[in-house]
């Protein structure tokens, strides 16, 4: 392949990548605009929409049983459709939505105008994640995604009094994967970036990935959970994260020069 063939395969991939940043970045701004709509009749509601914000209630419970059964099917036909080559690129985008779909569902159920107030600020976090999975390199993108972890640790942890069977469980779960991460981190380390995947070795990261600022972020993370379940949502703990966040941008901005 000479020079110019390179140019054009490159500029191809640049565009698809632009047209799948569209697109996440869309499904974001839609959702978020039907998350203001919904507050308005769910939990801002007048005398006169009381018949219709018990509705919803009636509806959502229904969502929140129907949606993940809908988004497991949707990955079975994913993952069967991926196997056999056909029609894989709308399983896994219909999997995606119907996985959307089922969080809000159940976020909004279980936790009601808390819960859409979280959505606020979860769907567009998930899309600025969406945006580093495809524009920036992968290591920046776990480091991201464990420091969103770290953040909804802070948001979540102060209701372990209302909700402290949940509270602890994310606490369970934020540990567990922590400490997985810093284990599969390892094993890529040592193998040179390489996961092993059903049976046969795959490059996740570079060679040249940078392993501390992963484990770093592990920890950093893991201390400011720990705090927050000691102390609750104190603002310090948001500015660490969102500190650190900057910093790993930067840092990761850089090595794209």
């Amino acid at each position: 392949m000479n020079k110019k063939e390179e140019q054009i395969q490159r500029a191809k991939q640049e565009d698809a990548i632009l047209v799948k940043v569209l697109w996440w970045i869309v499904g974001a701004v839609v959702l978020e605009a039907l998350l203001l709509l919904l507050n308005q009749v769910y939990s801002h509601y007048t005398n006169e929409q009381i018949p219709l914000a018990l509705a919803l209630r009636s509806v959502f419970t229904g969502l929140a049983i129907a949606m993940p059964i809908c988004f497991v099917l949707l990955l079975i036909w994913a993952v069967s459709a991926r196997k056999s080559g056909k029609h894989a690129k709308l399983s896994a985008v219909l999997a995606v939505i119907a996985l959307a779909l089922a969080a809000c569902s159940v976020i909004i159920r279980v936790f009601d105008e808390s819960g859409i107030r979280l959505l606020y600020v979860a769907v567009p976090a998930v899309a600025v994640l969406a945006l580093i999975y495809y524009l920036y390199q992968r290591e920046f993108f776990f480091a991201a995604v464990l420091s969103a972890l770290g953040l909804l640790a802070v948001k979540v942890m102060p209701y372990r009094v209302s909700f402290g069977a949940i509270t602890y469980t994310y606490a369970i779960v934020l540990g567990v994967v922590l400490v997985g991460a810093v284990v599969v981190f390892r094993v890529m380390q040592t193998a040179g970036g390489k996961l092993k995947l059903g049976g046969r070795w795959v490059e996740i990261l570079p060679k040249n990935a940078n392993y501390a600022l992963l484990y770093v972020t592990c920890a950093v993370v893991a201390a400011v959970a720990i705090a927050a379940l000691l102390l609750g949502a104190v603002t310090v703990l948001y500015g660490v994260l969102v500190a650190w966040l900057l910093i790993l941008a930067v840092y990761y901005t850089v090595r794209l020069m």
